[in-house]
């Protein structure tokens, strides 16, 4: 990943969304929404080879393959939630941020349930029930 292409990607979109803000202001919303996508693109592309390489660190350290999956699944998850609630904020929907956060928070739990799970029946093996 260029960091310097990123970082100088986002203050061009910066200066182009102020800009456009001061002469048509109805469409500033949308530019911001469009740059804010095409720079997670990025990042998520950028992110690809990362995470084939913690793939194969994982497998190669004999980490399940569900434990990974829970991992993989949680950043992507915090990646959308971020990106849609910082959206939100841009329009001043606080709210409707706040709202989406939640959700966030609870599809976190529902991906993590399978740990939750392993979590409870290691106990009760220890246990000896």
């Amino acid at each position: 990943m260029n960091i310097f292409a990123f970082v100088g990607s986002a203050l061009v979109m910066c200066v182009l969304i102020l800009t456009v803000g001061q002469l048509k202001p109805e469409l500033s919303l949308l530019l911001t929404i469009a740059c804010g996508i095409g720079l997670t693109m990025f990042l998520l592309t950028s992110a690809a080879p990362i995470i084939r390489e913690i793939t194969s660190i994982a497998s190669a350290g004999g980490v399940d393959a569900e434990l990974l999956a829970v991992a993989l699944k949680s950043f992507g998850i915090c990646v959308a939630v971020q990106t849609g609630a910082d959206v939100c904020r841009d329009a001043g929907q606080t709210a409707l941020a706040g709202k989406l956060e939640l959700g966030g928070r609870l599809a976190l739990l529902v991906v993590a349930l399978p740990l939750f799970r392993r979590l409870l029946d290691l106990a009760m093996e220890i246990i000896g029930k």
